[in-house]
C-alpha cells in the first residue's frame, strides 16, 4: 500500500510540474513563433496577390480579343489582315533581336553553352502558327474561312498584348524573373503569342492539344476512357487509332481532373497505372504518363462486349464518387470502337444500362454524366455507337483512319463543357507546373475561355492564356516548384468552379453537327435553330486575305540558320547553333594511319641509328660505302616524307572545300571539345 501510494504521489506531482512547464513556456514559444508565423502569413498574402494580378491580366485579355471577335467582319479589319502577320515558321520579324542570355537560354542555338549565341525574338510582334493538316494553301496559309477570320480578328489585341508584356517587364523585374507568353488558341486550332519567336518544329503545334486549352474550356471533370481491344481492332491499324485517340485526350487533363480508363473485349478491366488503384485517379503528370504508357502496351483480341465496357466504366466512377475522390463535377464516359458489337447483352440492354446508371448517378450524387461515342476507322459500324449517343443524350463522333484533325474530332466533349462556363465571367483555370521548352525552367499558366456573348449560349471561341516563372513563389514561399505543398496550392486554385451545363435539345443537335455534320446529327432540329452553337460566317466571303503573311523571306530554311544568333545581333548568324556532325571517318582512318606509321617508324629509325653509331665507335667500323651520305645517322628523310601527308600543329586544311585547324597533335582530340567542323 504504501508503494501504491508511493507512485501515485509521483505521478501526480510529475503532471503539476508537466502543466507548470506548459503554462511557463507556452507564452515564450508563441513570442518566438510569433515572428515566423507573420512571416509567413505574409509571404501567403504576397503570392495571393501575384495570383490575383496574373488572373486579372488573363481576363482582361480575354476581354480584348471577345472585342475584337465583334469587329471581325469589318472592311477595315479584313484590310488590316492582309499581309499583317508573321509566321513562326517563314516570316522575318520587324524588330528581332538576339535574346540577352538573362533573358532565355535557347539550347538548340547553343545559348547557355557559353559561345555568345541565343535565339532570335521580337517582343513588339506577335506571330501566327497553325497546324499543317489545317494550313493547306500557298505558303501555308489556311484556306478555311474561318481560320482567316480568326488571324485576322485577333490581330486587334495584339496591342494588348504588347502594353502587357511591356508592363510585365516591370512588374517581373522587382523578383528578379523574366515575364513570358501571353497568347490565344483558338476552337479551330490556330494560335497567336506574344513575344514573336521562331517555330523549331513547324506545322506541329496545336493549342487544343495543351491542359491549358482544356482547363479553361472544360472545367474539372471526371473522364473515363472506354477502349474497345477485341480482335476487329487489328483490322484497317483502327488499334494503333485507338491508342493515338485516348492519349490524345489524357495528354489534355489537367490536376483539376480525374480520370480512368478501361479496355474491353470478351470483358472489361481498368487500366491501372502504377498505383494499381480501382478508382479515377487525379490527372497530375505523373498518372497521365502512367497511363500513357500502359495504353502504348494493350493488346488487340477477343470478341466486342459493349455491356461489360460501360458496367465497368460507370462500377469505377460509382466507387471514386462514394469515397470522396472525384473532381465534384461533371462527368464524361468516352467510348471508343470500331462498332461492331459480337459479345454480350444486346444493344437495348446496353442502352439501358448507360441510361439507368447515369439517372442514378444524377439522383444519388448529383452528378451530370455525359456518353460520347467514337467510331474508330473509315469501314467502322457506325449504327450502334450512333445509336448510343442518340439515345442517352449523347454525342457521336465518326473519326476517319488518317483524320489529320485528329485532335478537332476528339473535341466534343470539352465543346460541350465549354458552354456551362459561358455565362461565368470570372473563371480561370492554373495547370500544375511544369517544365517550359524555351527555358527549361519550371513554370505554369493560367487561362480563361473565350465567348461571344452576343448569343445563347454563348459561343465557344478559344482560350487566352499568360505564362509565370515559378522563381517568384519559390522566392517568396521558400518551397519547390515541383512540391507536394505548391501543387496542392493550385489544386485549389483549379477545382474552385464547376460548370453548369443546361442545353436545350437544338442546341445539343448543333455540337453533334459540329462533331460529325449532318451524319451525326439524331433528326431533332433543323440545321437553321443551332444558335449559339454554329458560328455565323461574314457576310464579305470574297472579301477575306488570301496571304496573311507579312513575309515568307526565310520559308524552307532551317531552323538553326532562321533561328540562331549571336548576342547583341539582329540577324542569324552561321557561328551559332549546334551544327551537324560531318563524316570524318576519312579523316580520321588517315590520320591515324599516319600516326601510327610515325609511331612505329620513328622509334625503330631510332634504335637502329643509336645501334649503328655504338657499334661503329665501338669496332671502329666504317659506314658501308652503298649507303648514301644524308641518310647516315638521321631520320631526316622518313619525316619529311611523312610530314608532307600531316600539316604541322594548328595548320589549316581544306576537307571538301571546308577549311579546318588541326589539332596540336594527329592523333590528339581537338583543343575544343564542342569542335565541328561546319557543313
Amino acid at each position: 500500500n504504501l508503494n501504491r501510494a508511493f507512485f501515485t504521489t509521483m505521478i501526480m506531482i510529475i503532471g503539476i510540474i508537466r502543466v507548470a512547464a506548459a503554462l511557463l513556456l507556452t507564452p515564450l514559444t508563441q513570442r518566438h513563433l510569433q515572428p515566423f508565423a507573420h512571416a509567413r502569413t505574409d509571404a501567403e498574402n504576397e503570392v495571393k496577390l501575384i495570383l490575383q494580378r496574373i488572373e486579372e491580366d488573363t481576363l482582361k485579355l480575354r476581354d480584348e480579343v471577345e472585342n475584337a471577335y465583334t469587329q471581325r467582319c469589318s472592311i477595315e479589319t479584313l484590310s488590316q489582315c492582309s499581309r499583317g502577320s508573321f509566321n513562326g515558321c517563314s516570316s522575318v520579324f520587324p524588330n528581332q533581336q538576339c535574346m540577352a542570355a538573362d533573358e532565355l537560354v535557347v539550347e538548340a542555338c547553343g545559348g547557355g553553352g557559353g559561345n555568345g549565341c541565343n535565339a532570335l525574338w521580337d517582343k513588339t510582334t506577335s506571330i501566327v502558327s497553325i497546324p499543317s493538316a489545317l494550313a493547306q494553301g500557298k505558303d501555308d496559309n489556311p484556306t478555311d474561312p474561318e481560320l482567316i477570320e480568326t488571324a485576322c480578328y485577333t490581330l486587334l489585341a495584339e496591342d494588348y498584348m504588347r502594353t502587357k508584356y511591356e508592363n510585365d517587364e516591370i512588374f517581373w523585374d522587382s523578383y528578379n524573373v523574366q515575364p513570358s507568353w501571353t497568347y490565344f488558341g483558338a476552337h479551330n486550332g490556330l494560335f497567336r503569342k506574344l513575344p514573336g519567336t521562331v517555330d523549331e518544329e513547324c506545322g506541329n503545334y496545336d493549342p487544343r492539344l495543351r491542359p491549358w486549352f482544356v482547363a479553361a474550356s472544360s472545367g474539372p471533370k471526371d473522364v473515363v476512357l472506354v477502349l474497345d481491344v477485341s480482335g476487329s481492332m487489328s483490322d484497317y491499324g483502327r488499334m494503333d487509332l485507338a491508342k493515338e485517340a485516348a492519349i490524345t485526350v489524357i495528354k489534355t487533363l489537367t490536376i483539376s481532373d480525374r480520370v480512368a480508363v478501361i479496355a474491353f473485349s470478351d470483358y472489361a478491366y481498368q487500366v491501372h497505372s502504377d498505383s494499381g488503384t480501382d478508382l479515377l485517379v487525379r490527372a497530375t503528370n505523373e498518372n497521365k504518363n502512367l497511363l500513357i504508357d500502359s495504353i502504348q502496351k494493350l493488346t488487340d483480341g477477343g470478341a466486342t462486349n459493349f455491356h461489360a465496357g460501360f458496367q465497368q466504366a460507370f462500377d469505377a466512377l460509382e466507387r471514386t464518387i462514394e469515397q470522396e475522390y472525384t473532381s465534384g463535377c461533371n462527368v464524361a464516359i468516352l467510348f471508343m470502337t470500331d462498332g461492331v458489337r459480337t459479345a454480350g447483352p444486346e444493344t437495348d440492354e446496353v442502352l439501358s444500362l448507360i441510361n439507368d446508371s447515369t439517372q442514378r448517378l444524377a439522383t444519388l450524387y448529383n452528378r451530370d454524366t455525359k456518353i460520347f461515342t467514337f467510331s474508330l476507322g473509315a469501314q467502322a459500324d457506325r449504327l450502334a455507337t450512333k445509336e448510343i449517343a442518340c439515345s442517352t443524350n449523347g454525342i457521336w463522333t465518326p473519326v476517319g483512319d488518317f483524320d489529320g484533325d485528329l485532335v478537332g474530332a476528339m473535341a466534343s466533349y470539352y465543346k460541350l463543357f465549354a458552354l456551362g462556363l459561358g455565362d461565368d465571367t470570372e473563371f480561370t483555370a492554373w495547370v500544375e507546373p511544369y517544365e517550359f521548352f524555351w527555358t527549361k525552367k519550371m513554370g505554369t499558366t493560367n487561362s480563361a475561355p473565350v465567348f461571344d456573348r452576343s448569343v445563347d449560349p454563348p459561343l465557344f471561341l478559344g482560350v487566352v492564356a499568360s505564362d509565370v516563372h515559378m522563381d517568384a513563389f519559390e522566392q517568396v514561399l521558400g518551397e519547390n516548384a515541383q512540391s507536394s505543398t505548391m501543387l496542392q496550392r493550385f489544386i485549389r486554385l483549379s477545382t474552385a468552379q464547376c460548370p453548369k451545363i443546361d442545353l436545350s435539345d437544338c442546341q445539343l443537335e448543333g455540337l453533334r453537327y459540329l462533331a460529325g455534320g449532318e451524319e451525326a446529327t439524331c433528326g431533332m432540329c433543323n440545321s437553321t435553330d443551332y444558335p449559339g452553337i454554329i458560328p455565323t460566317e461574314c457576310p464579305f466571303k470574297p472579301d477575306l486575305p488570301k496571304n496573311l503573311w507579312q513575309n515568307t523571306d526565310v520559308e524552307g530554311v532551317k531552323y538553326e540558320d532562321r533561328a540562331c544568333c549571336e548576342i547583341g545581333s539582329n540577324v542569324p548568324s552561321e557561328m551559332c547553333g549546334i551544327p551537324d556532325e560531318i563524316d570524318t571517318t576519312e579523316i580520321d582512318t588517315s590520320t591515324n594511319s599516319i600516326g601510327l606509321v610515325l609511331g612505329i617508324t620513328i622509334p625503330v629509325l631510332f634504335v637502329i641509328c643509336c645501334c649503328g653509331w655504338l657499334f661503329c665507335k665501338h669496332k671502329k667500323v666504317s659506314p658501308p660505302t652503298d649507303v648514301p651520305k644524308e641518310v647516315v645517322g638521321t631520320n631526316a628523310l622518313p619525316v619529311a616524307s611523312v610530314s608532307s601527308a600531316i600539316p604541322a600543329n594548328n595548320a589549316q586544311v581544306t576537307y571538301g572545300g571546308v577549311t579546318a585547324v588541326m589539332p596540336p597533335s594527329a592523333s590528339a582530340p581537338p583543343m575544343n571539345p564542342a569542335f565541328h567542323v561546319r557543313t
